[in-house]
């Protein structure tokens, strides 16, 4: 009976002190975020929040959407919207829940964010659109161009989602608890833990194939963002499950040129490249030397490349303008 109580009395006082924390970290005065990428800022009025954007660049229309991750935002693919600049109008985006953009108090799914890419490039962009993401925000840009039609044309998938991560999160029992769990004491305490500058630094450390000379800026940078009013409301999404999508399926239909850029160094399944050519025989693919799991932030140069060479074999420019 005796350690009965002290157990129970363990667990109330460990639970009362993650609250104590969870409450602080509530009332505590978000950091300041970092100056925004290179461009011409911009804002579109979205119905679910504001999406935020920076433009450079001339030429046919790329829209370049970053992964999602804690501190997520626009100034991942800021890089290597650079090198696409002297060819494309380049719009980053910051997808909902991330970076500037509104983070609506809601639970997130992919419907939202293919309904967020489909709206800004109808209605902001308004002409054909070359759509570029990374990791998880390259698959919702594929069923994104289904949804687009001629609006879309062409994908490019940067180190998109694993097919056997994919199957193993896509229907999972838990996920109800999982995400009702994130939304207590114990998820705010979660967040404070993940959003921190000690993690975003191992985060990039794995992220990355060598670590940058600027590490700790990148990551107080990531930090910040994770730390925004309302930023739990994606992540607890994110970490729970429910923005798990495999992209192999809307590839299979896509009718516009698509291309797959992976990592040569990222910790990933060796069979992925040859699951995404099984759905779609004609698809290009490319494994760029000496970067990771985000090979358009460690090599932008050769990504971008990748990309242009691609573009020009594809005629991608030319069926762009005839719409």
């Amino acid at each position: 009976m005796g350690l009965r109580k002290t157990l129970l009395g363990g667990a109330v006082a460990a639970v009362a002190a993650v609250a104590a924390v969870s409450a602080r970290a509530r009332r505590a005065a978000p950091p300041e975020l970092p100056p925004p990428a290179p461009g011409d800022a911009g804002r579109h009025a979205w119905r679910h929040a504001e999406l935020f954007y920076a433009r450079v660049g001339s030429g046919p229309a790329a829209l370049l959407l970053h992964d999602l991750y804690a501190g997520a935002s626009g100034e991942e693919m800021a890089p290597l919207a650079e090198r696409l600049a002297a060819d494309f109008d380049t719009f980053v985006l910051d997808l909902p829940g991330f970076g500037r953009s509104g983070h609506p108090r809601l639970r997130y799914g992919p419907d939202l964010f293919f309904d967020a890419i489909v709206e800004f490039v109808r209605h902001e962009i308004d002409r054909p659109t070359l759509l570029v993401g990374s990791g998880l925000s390259a698959g919702y840009a594929t069923e994104a161009a289904i949804r687009l039609g001629r609006l879309a044309t062409g994908v490019a998938l940067i180190a998109p989602p694993e097919p056997e991560g994919v199957a193993v999160i896509e229907a999972p029992t838990w996920r109800p608890l999982a995400y009702q769990a994130l939304r207590s004491p114990l998820g705010d305490a979660y967040h404070l833990w993940r959003a921190s500058g000690i993690r975003r630094r191992q985060v990039l450390q794995r992220g990355l194939a060598s670590p940058p000379a600027d590490l700790d800026e990148r990551a107080d940078r990531l930090h910040r963002y994770a730390r925004q009013p309302d930023s739990r409301w994606s992540l607890w999404s994110l970490w729970a499950g429910d923005l798990a999508w495999d992209p192999r399926a809307a590839l299979s239909r896509l009718g516009s040129p698509a291309i797959v850029v992976w990592g040569a160094e990222a910790r990933t399944n060796a069979a992925a490249p040859e699951a995404y050519g099984a759905v779609r025989p004609d698809l290009d693919q490319v494994v760029v030397p000496g970067t990771a799991r985000w090979p358009h932030v460690d090599a932008p140069d050769p990504v971008a490349q990748a990309l242009l060479e691609w573009w020009a074999r594809e005629g991608v420019h030319e069926r762009g303008e005839e719409e």
